[in-house]
């Protein structure tokens, strides 16, 4: 229950990213995106139990070494995951010409096109912000992907990043010039 409450609210982009990536109101989009996510934890804050604190884990006798390298494998394999759908991603948003798709399938893509359209900046912000708040199908394929894995649900986590983008949008919409 904790995890899953926490993963509808812990969608934040990198500040980096987030200057790189967005040519004008860059500080204003990060000022929406990481409010809007922060009102979603208020929202979802009493939405799942939070686990019994005074479970006992029983600690395991597996050797530190062979801990420590179901740990790397693990690690090695999810990072692959992530880079073939990152790369995977690319290659369809790069090939594919139909605008809308362009715009969520890979979100750095995405949003280098949404620069590249001949919108007001005012539109372009708050689009911007709101498919930064939503992320790509990208990501959402890698979150999926690593959620099966440990049985944690995937669409609590969809409904937190398109309220998300709402509450960006609104945010950006009132507070863009």
């Amino acid at each position: 229950n904790d995890v899953q409450k926490i993963i509808l609210f812990s969608h934040f982009s990198n500040p980096l990213f987030i200057m790189s990536m967005i040519k004008s109101h860059a500080l204003l989009i990060m000022f929406a995106h990481y409010i809007s996510n922060f009102v979603v934890g208020i929202m979802v804050r009493n939405k799942y139990g939070t686990s019994d604190n005074n479970s006992i884990i029983e600690p395991n006798n597996i050797a530190f070494t062979d801990s420590l390298t179901s740990a790397i494998n693990s690690a090695m394999s999810t990072l692959l995951f992530i880079l073939g759908t990152i790369v995977t991603f690319f290659v369809i948003s790069s090939v594919i010409d139909i605008p809308f798709l362009k715009l969520i399938l890979e979100l750095s893509q995405g949003l280098n096109y949404l620069n590249s359209l001949l919108l007001n900046t005012r539109l372009k912000t708050i689009l911007a912000g709101a498919l930064l708040s939503f992320g790509g199908i990208c990501i959402h394929f890698q979150v999926y992907g690593i959620l099966s894995k440990i049985k944690i649900k995937y669409l609590p986590y969809l409904k937190a990043r398109v309220i998300q983008a709402i509450i960006t949008s609104l945010i950006l919409f009132l507070l863009c010039p």
